[in-house]
């Protein structure tokens, strides 16, 4: 029976941070969803435990996987999208834990020719290293918020802020700017036809850098389907790592080409341009 939420969790390899994200899915108030794991080429072992978890969650998991050529994250992303079973799709990383409450608030705030978005609660250093599958499942996250404020007010981390949540609807309507732009792929959804308008994601970006996330919502934008940033609401919170540098060139040519074609419906995405 088909769920009213395809979970997209874009992973890769990290198995220990995916079965602390199934603590907190199991938490979930909002319980008619499944969970598809877009797997950008995990190990043999990895893939073998992630099968063994599939009989143990009390939520449907669908595992599409293709072998590591490198980050190909837009690839899988696109399978994914196709494996679906539901008409709304909400997307996170596979290094970013949802609030207990996450899947309910994207259900709440979904609407057609919308993309819901939120953002992300960076975790500090010591909290990501002392995070475990048992400590999560315990409950961990709902007792971070003064340490992470902390770390905030330090400077440590920035948007430390994020972690407030704003629960009443009252406060909600009175404090909350509505923003229209700002995709995080690591925390968005939208209906599946608005997506396919698009053709899903441009699989020409192959770096993890600028542009994936931005030509996604460029493109949305030329047909006019504009991101809700909902910030204090759709609250995720993230691991806390050092981006490497890379050369975003590659990235950033591709970005530059669609915006110049003026480019929504990208020949480079789900429906290939042979397929058209």
């Amino acid at each position: 029976m088909n769920k009213s939420i395809s979970l997209i969790i874009a992973f890769y390899n990290d198995i220990l941070w995916l079965e602390m994200i199934f603590e907190q899915l199991k938490k979930q108030t909002f319980k008619d969803f499944e969970v598809v794991i877009a797997d950008d080429g995990s190990r043999e072992d990895v893939v073998q435990r992630i099968m063994q978890l599939k009989t143990e969650m009390p939520f449907p998991i669908q595992h599409v996987w293709h072998e590591d050529l490198g980050w190909r994250k837009d690839i899988i992303l696109n399978k994914a999208v196709v494996a679906s079973d539901a008409d709304y799709l909400v997307f996170i990383d596979g290094d970013c834990l949802p609030h207990h409450k996450f899947l309910e608030e994207h259900w709440k705030y979904r609407q057609e020719g919308v993309v819901v978005a939120g953002r992300r609660v960076p975790l500090t250093k010591k909290i990501t290293e002392s995070l475990s599958v048992k400590s999560v499942a315990d409950g961990v996250l709902s007792r971070i918020t003064l340490q992470t404020l902390w770390a905030g007010i330090k400077k440590e981390e920035r948007h430390a802020e994020n972690i407030i949540r704003i629960t009443s609807p009252l406060l909600r309507k009175l404090f909350l700017k509505q923003r229209t732009h700002g995709l995080l792929g690591c925390n968005f959804g939208m209906f599946k036809s608005d997506l396919l308008k698009v053709n899903g994601f441009d699989e020409r970006y192959l770096i993890p850098a600028t542009g994936e996330d931005t030509d996604l919502e460029a493109r949305l934008n030329r047909i006019g389907i504009y991101a809700h940033v909902y910030k204090h609401v759709l609250t995720m919170f993230h691991k806390h790592h050092h981006r490497k540098k890379v050369d975003e060139t590659a990235n950033l040519e591709v970005l530059q080409y669609n915006k110049e074609h003026n480019i929504s419906y990208t020949p480079w995405g789900i429906v290939k341009q042979a397929e058209n």
